[in-house]
C-alpha cells in the first residue's frame, strides 16, 4: 500500500508543478498500449492512433524546451528530433512495404 501511496502522491506533485510532463507520460503509455494492441491483432487502425500519440508527445515535448528550456534542451531536442525522423522514416516505410504486397 505504501508503493501506491507514494506512487500517487508522486502524480499528484507532477500534476501541480509539470502538468506538459503528466500529458506526455499518458500519451507515450497509450501509444505503447496501442502499439501492443496492433502487434497482437496487425489493424492499421491501431498503427495510426499509436503513432498519432507518439508524434503528439513528440511535438509537445520540442514545444515545451522551445517555450521553456531545461538544463538539458539541446540532448532532449537532438533526441526528439531524431526519434520524430526514425518514426516517420520507419511508419513510411512500413506502409510502403504494405502496399506494395
Amino acid at each position: 500500500m505504501r508503493r501506491w501511496r507514494a506512487w500517487w502522491h508522486g502524480l499528484e506533485i507532477t500534476s501541480q508543478y509539470n502538468p506538459p510532463q503528466l500529458v506526455e507520460a499518458a500519451m507515450l503509455a497509450l501509444s505503447l498500449t496501442l502499439c501492443a494492441a496492433w502487434w497482437i491483432w496487425q489493424d492499421w487502425q491501431y498503427l495510426t492512433l499509436c503513432l498519432s500519440y507518439l508524434f503528439g508527445a513528440i511535438s509537445s515535448i520540442l514545444v515545451r524546451e522551445w517555450i521553456v528550456p531545461s538544463p538539458y534542451t539541446k540532448r532532449v531536442r537532438l533526441t526528439a528530433i531524431v526519434c520524430f525522423s526514425v518514426l516517420a522514416s520507419a511508419t513510411g516505410f512500413y506502409f510502403l512495404q504494405a502496399h506494395l504486397v
